[in-house]
């Protein structure tokens, strides 16, 4: 295809570029960043379609933009991901999975969501794929073939930032583990990649938008525009050194002031501390050394300096990456290029969402040219067989085997879909399997642990007993009322069904006369519960 025209639409900013699709080293050629008509956009979604492609048609012209392909790319926190690990089939095979196991992957009712995928790492000692799989609404992708449709274009691939962050990120020549946190205008993304491929990547809700609205809410700040606050923010400090550093670090700005961003401010650090926490936890021997920044946030004054000296990791700006070169693009963006990363990176290798209705439709265009191609061979053949009536009976006989070899290639389609109906009974059946393989006993440790938090500081447990489908405790408390409290707090178990009590006795101990109370509870499993309560959704 060439080249294609990328465009990453943001509450505050619009930025478009043209770029190679689908090459390994990318050039950018063109590139532009301008102010989001205010109003329109609204997590991802174009509110005021009008208003907005009125103006991006003006700067597609305005800048010379004549290409009609164009790859968009998404920033909205409806759109889900989830990495999992699926048998080692063939590409053309994934998308035919994904939506197999849609539901086990989403738990949630997901008919009005347009699913798509990334490849991330094949896994040949296991013959296991690694993959993201994102669900977006499908109201939102109609939104921007709609907004395509107004501006008389062809969507080539509709994108999820994620994934473009992680398409052109994995350029990055840093260490063995690259934690890379990507601030942009309404949310931030953390991607860690190891060798290259994502191992995590989580959504965390603090954006450049954050600070803004907090200070826009002031009455000194409140009639500058989205663009002057922030230039405000980049020019003067707003932000401590570290949390607990005193207010006289930040320019004299009101207390109140700076009370109000750092508690932003304090959220997001600690959802970049949890997040490396959790990683670290889970694989010791590649633990995060060394944090990037990128996007349009890192030019906040002092952001950069309090993370390093919170988390206590040296910390990075990211300005350029290998295999990604910018052509041509106005002075003023000299200073930004880093922030169209995520943008040019929708044409790398995009995970498109396409929602059902183009794929019919394309289906039907191509149907068309075929109907259109067999009548005019049809055509041909009539008039080649009335003016070559004399051609021999074997050259008749010759042509018809022609035919007959020509239909034969298709009939490894029956092969295909035996293939497919084989492979979609083996997974059900290993779904099945692992569903059976499951035991109750598996919360034992989460129920211990329960009891360990709730149990009152006047109650003891006794013993302890557990069977398939039941678990048996007998508890010493120094009152009823203790025992009722204990009761209360393992009915809120979620993976605890029915309770009961028996064998209550009533103690009094000779020497002090203190009271006890003597008690067994037997509990079942809850069949309902599938562990999903609590968890956080990852993104």
């Amino acid at each position: 295809m060439g080249r294609v025209t990328a465009i990453e639409i943001g509450l505050y900013y619009t930025k478009i570029c043209e770029v190679d699709f689908k090459t390994r080293n990318t050039k950018v050629y063109k590139s532009i960043i301008f102010d989001t008509p205010e109003n329109t956009i609204e997590d991802g979604y174009i509110r005021d379609k009008n208003n907005f492609a009125d103006e991006l048609r003006r700067q597609l012209k305005q800048n010379k933009f004549k290409n009609k392909n164009v790859a968009f790319t998404v920033a909205s926190n409806k759109i889900l991901s989830r990495e999992v690990t699926i048998p080692a089939v063939k590409d053309n095979r994934i998308m035919d999975i994904v939506h197999a196991e849609a539901n086990e992957y989403f738990p949630m009712d997901i008919s009005e969501h347009v699913l798509t995928y990334s490849l991330l790492e094949n896994l040949p000692e296991t013959k296991q794929k690694k993959i993201m799989v994102f669900a977006a609404p499908l109201t939102l992708v109609k939104n921007y073939y709609s907004l395509a449709e107004m501006l008389d274009v062809n969507v080539v691939a509709l994108d999820y930032i994620g994934n473009s962050t992680y398409q052109v990120m994995r350029h990055l020549q840093g260490g063995e583990v690259n934690f890379i946190v990507q601030i942009n205008q309404q949310n931030t993304l953390v991607s860690i990649l190891r060798g290259g491929a994502l191992a995590m990547q989580r959504n965390v809700n603090f954006g450049v938008a954050s600070i803004l609205d907090v200070l826009r809410g002031y009455g000194d700040f409140e009639n500058l525009s989205p663009a002057e606050c922030y230039d405000l923010i980049c020019k003067k400090r707003f932000i401590k050194k570290n949390l607990s550093a005193l207010d006289d670090d930040v320019n004299n700005i009101a207390v109140e002031m700076v009370d109000d961003v750092m508690e932003e401010v304090f959220q997001f650090v600690n959802s970049i501390n949890r997040v490396i926490e959790y990683y670290n936890a889970n694989d010791q021997e590649h633990k995060v050394d060394k944090i990037y920044l990128v996007g349009r946030g890192t030019k906040i004054m002092g952001i950069s300096e309090l993370l390093g000296n919170e988390l206590n990791l040296p910390v990075e700006i990211i300005t350029a990456l290998h295999g990604v070169t910018f052509r041509k693009y106005p002075p003023e963006l000299k200073e930004h290029l880093d922030e169209l990363f995520s943008c040019a990176g929708a044409a790398i290798n995009p995970a498109s969402f396409v929602p059902e209705e183009m794929i019919q439709k394309s289906l039907k265009k191509d149907n068309m040219r075929l109907y259109v191609l067999l009548l005019i061979l049809v055509f041909v053949a009539s008039g080649t067989l009335i003016f070559t009536g004399y051609i021999a009976r074997e050259e008749e006989r010759t042509k018809q085997e022609e035919l007959k070899a020509e239909r034969e290639k298709y009939l490894y389609i029956k092969e295909v879909f035996e293939e497919y109906e084989r492979s979609v009974a083996a997974m059900t059946e290993a779904v099945w399997l692992g569903k059976n393989a499951e035991s109750y006993n598996e919360n034992l440790n989460e129920l211990i642990a329960a009891l360990e938090q709730m149990l009152p500081t006047n109650c003891i447990v006794q013993s302890l007993s557990v069977s398939d489908d039941a678990i048996f405790v007998s508890f010493v408390a120094d009152s009823k009322e203790t025992a009722a409290q204990l009761l209360v707090q393992l009915k809120k178990i979620p993976y605890i069904g029915a309770t009961s009590v028996s064998g209550i006795t009533e103690n009094a101990e000779e020497e002090s006369g203190a009271a006890t109370v003597t008690f067994s509870v037997s509990m079942t499993w809850n069949p309902d519960y599938t562990g999903e309560e609590g968890t956080e959704n990852e993104q």
